[in-house]
């Protein structure tokens, strides 16, 4: 009788634990609709622009710039949005490395 409550001791501390590992769960992404993505990355409103690069830069870790027909240089509104990202003192030094990568590799490539 006396390994009893030893079981269910056990058994409550199991089933703390599982509980406390659902809490720690993160709140599901929202499903990355590419149309949606390529319609504002692309818009002609630079503030609709730069707001879809800093939220494909935060949940990729780059930049769209694939979207943009950059031959023989640079497309002007992904020129225009680099420019806006650059010049905001907000943008995170991790965004700021991205650009700089992102430039790097179309100036390899001759695109910039």
């Amino acid at each position: 009788a006396g390994a009893l409550p030893a079981l269910q001791h056990q058994k409550d501390l199991r089933i703390m634990r599982i509980s406390m590992r659902k809490g720690d769960k993160q709140p599901k992404q929202e499903k990355f609709d590419f149309e949606k993505m390529k319609s504002a990355a692309t818009s002609p409103d630079p503030v609709v622009r730069k707001q879809i690069f800093v939220e494909y830069f935060t949940r990729f870790q780059e930049f769209p710039s694939y979207l943009f027909d950059n031959e023989p240089r640079i497309d002007e509104r992904l020129f225009e949005t680099i420019h806006d990202l650059r010049a905001d003192p907000d943008t995170p030094k991790e965004m700021l490395r991205g650009i700089e990568i992102l430039i790097d590799r179309l100036t390899a490539t001759g695109f910039a």
